[in-house]
């Protein structure tokens, strides 16, 4: 049974469990989930009632970029659990000839490879909800405004659990172009998240 299928309880007890996944890069990942629906809510809220006319269309077209988006979050939670227990298993990897050895390192930097990207992907679609909590807070129903805040706040604090996630296995790839390349990216969307965050809250704080 993958993450996403379980009951919120069931989901909370995996988390707290003595073991490293689920953890901090799927909880993330679920953060940016909550998010979406919150901006489809606030849409939705809006979508064929009197004084949203003229935004029918960039509501439905919101809702729609909210379900995409919202799988695929849904589909990171388990990939970043994936990603982890891949470098647990390159870890167990048998070291007793050159052969093995060679191989086993290998392995770990492409297992290590996949735990950076994944939350980095992680990081990119918090970052798009966070657009969303946006266009949901200026155009979605007025009276649940500050439900696009909750929404800008938790695909926030997606962005920077995930980026957490990126930096500690960045560290041990060896590869410092692809160090680069990652680290690059992550800091535009952790300002990218910065910036949009900032004017989502402003917005909200200014209707409230």
């Amino acid at each position: 049974m993958g993450l996403t299928e379980r009951t919120v309880g069931e989901f909370l007890e995996a988390v707290a469990a003595s073991t490293p996944t689920p953890g901090g890069g799927s909880v993330a990942a679920l953060c940016g989930a909550l998010s979406t629906a919150l901006s489809r809510m606030v849409a939705g809220l809006a979508i064929d009632k009197q004084g949203y006319e003229a935004v029918q269309g960039d509501l439905t077209g919101l809702q729609d970029r909210a379900v995409g988006l919202q799988a695929r979050l849904l589909a990171l939670v388990d990939s970043d659990a994936a990603a982890y227990d891949g470098v647990v298993a390159a870890m167990r990897r048998p070291k007793a000839t050159e052969a093995e050895k060679t191989a086993r390192v290998a392995a770990i930097q492409a297992a290590y490879l996949q735990a950076s990207e994944v939350p980095l992907q992680t990081m990119e679609a918090c970052v798009e909800a966070i657009e969303l909590s946006v266009e949901a807070a200026q155009k979605g129903n007025r009276n649940a405004v500050t439900d696009a805040g909750a929404a800008a706040l938790l695909a926030g604090a997606g962005v920077r659990a995930a980026s957490l996630n990126v930096r500690i296995n960045l560290t041990a790839l060896k590869d410092g172009q692809v160090r680069s390349r990652i680290e690059t990216r992550l800091h535009e969307l952790l300002q990218r998240a910065d910036k949009t965050g900032h004017e989502a809250l402003a917005y909200v704080e200014g209707r409230i």
